[in-house]
């Protein structure tokens, strides 16, 4: 079972959507607005997010700022549904996949299972351990002295990157391309806030051993 939230601009219409994917076993939550996404996110960080883009042209402009304000959300890869006669958008790299609408449940059981491989970390072992820090790859579970870590999925890919190649130099364009994806547009900076956020919740003790190598970029020291 994963967490998936169906995100569109009309509450009534996401029904068709969201009900057949409840009936694959997932856990489903459903957003259209600021506010009932805030509590669907609330609820826990999606693992997948479907896009209804059945309500026509520039309706991906708008669920895609809607989403911006989330981490735990924005984060998680994304299924487009639209309908045969409204390709354009289909072609935004902000779109991992997408299937049209009317849909078999087969075939978005495939497409989700897809999906859901993309988002889940690769493994070279079942734990990371260094100085108190416990990284679980099965479960995604982070603790440091037995404290749970509440980090977001690009938080945890970050942190378990690094922590997978201690004492190597990784420049901030590398982890971009190793965490995010070669096809990731954002800003070098996406890479410092992350490492920020993820100190902060290491806290004082644990925040060094991510350390800044002035001039290129970052590492992580046991």
């Amino acid at each position: 079972m994963a967490r998936i939230l169906v995100l569109g601009i009309d509450e009534r219409s996401l029904s068709a959507i969201a009900v057949p994917i409840s009936g694959l076993n997932h856990f489903v939550t459903t957003a259209w607005d600021e506010e009932s996404l805030s509590k669907a996110v609330a609820k826990g960080s999606p693992e997948a997010v479907v896009l209804d883009l059945r309500g026509g042209s520039e309706v991906l402009g708008r669920l895609k700022k809607l989403l911006s304000h989330y981490d735990q959300a924005c984060e998680a890869p994304r299924l487009a549904v639209a309908d045969r006669n409204n390709t354009e958008e289909l072609y935004h790299t902000y779109i991992t996949d997408f299937i049209f609408h009317p849909f078999e449940t087969a075939e978005l059981a495939l497409r989700l299972a897809r999906l859901l491989s993309r988002s889940q970390p690769s493994r070279k072992g079942k734990v990371i351990e260094a100085r108190g820090l416990v990284i679980d790859l099965e479960s995604f579970e982070v603790t440091v002295d037995g404290r749970q870590l509440t980090l977001t999925f690009k938080e945890f890919e970050l942190l378990r990157f690094l922590a997978s190649h201690p004492g190597r130099v990784y420049t901030r364009q590398a982890l971009l391309n190793h965490v995010w994806g070669y096809d990731y547009f954002g800003g070098l900076r996406t890479v410092d806030v992350h490492v920020r956020r993820i100190r902060g919740k290491l806290g004082s003790r644990h925040e060094d051993l991510i350390q800044t190598v002035h001039g290129v970029g970052y590492k992580f020291v046991i």
